[in-house]
């Protein structure tokens, strides 16, 4: 089975805690195709609270580089639903029997948003993780846009930093916590933190993760629409 983008899932949990099993087997073509009760992605509802789909393909040159595209739900508030793409490129590393780590670059679109021409950004990511359990990871920005910002900026440099930390249960029940900061003092003037903890159980390549999700204040003025700042998110993802 190919590693599906999992640091894209619609939740925290899904990818804070299932992309640190880093590198994946090599294959060729694979993907994912998923549902989910909301589209919460770094502490911030991309749907306005409501359901959410998501979508990956990717093609694995070798063990260590794979390029793909995903796309996920977006409806930003008083708008029609739309969608946001990323097209990524990222490099493998086994380091050892229990550490991997990834450095990646990703290219954000959202082409029916109305904002969408403020709304083509980059970023660099880099994570490490130990024995699919624990996973640290960093993305930095040169230049997300700034149309949330009272001070009129056009696009700055943004950073987020998440951790997470999966516990098997029984079989492949799991229990999953992560915990995030994000900084968007030049873009937005604010900083905020978000945090998960939920469970997750496959069968067969089949994953359902549910998690209660919760964000400090800031979040709520870097959002699309959602106003809380606590609620259980649940999605159910088919990798192939």
């Amino acid at each position: 089975m190919a590693s599906p983008r999992f640091d894209r899932l619609p939740h925290a949990a899904a990818g804070l805690l299932l992309a640190a099993a880093l590198p994946a087997a090599a294959q060729d073509w694979g993907g994912a195709l998923g549902f989910g009760s909301d589209n919460v992605y770094r502490g911030v509802s991309q749907t306005s609270g409501r359901p959410s789909w998501l979508a990956d393909v990717h093609y694995r040159f070798d063990e260590n580089w794979t390029a793909g595209l995903g796309a996920s739900a977006e409806r930003p508030q008083y708008q029609s639903s739309g969608a946001q793409f990323t097209l990524y490129l990222d490099r493998l590393w086994q380091l050892d029997e229990d550490w991997s780590a990834k450095l990646g670059v990703m290219h954000y679109e959202s082409p029916w948003n109305v904002w969408r021409d403020e709304l083509n950004y980059n970023e660099l990511n880099a994570a490490i993780g130990w024995r699919g359990r624990w996973r640290l990871s960093l993305a930095l920005s040169p230049d997300t846009p700034g149309i949330f910002s009272a001070s009129g900026a056009k696009v700055g440099f943004v950073a987020s930093a998440e951790l997470s930390y999966q516990q098997p249960v029984a079989g492949r029940l799991a229990a999953n916590f992560g915990l995030g900061y994000a900084n968007l003092k030049q873009v937005a003037d604010l900083v905020y933190g978000y945090g998960s903890a939920g469970l997750s159980y496959g069968a067969g390549d089949v994953y359902i993760y549910s998690s209660v999700l919760w964000s400090t204040p800031g979040a709520l003025r870097y959002n699309t629409g959602a106003q809380d700042r606590t609620r259980w998110v649940t999605t159910l993802v088919w990798s192939f």
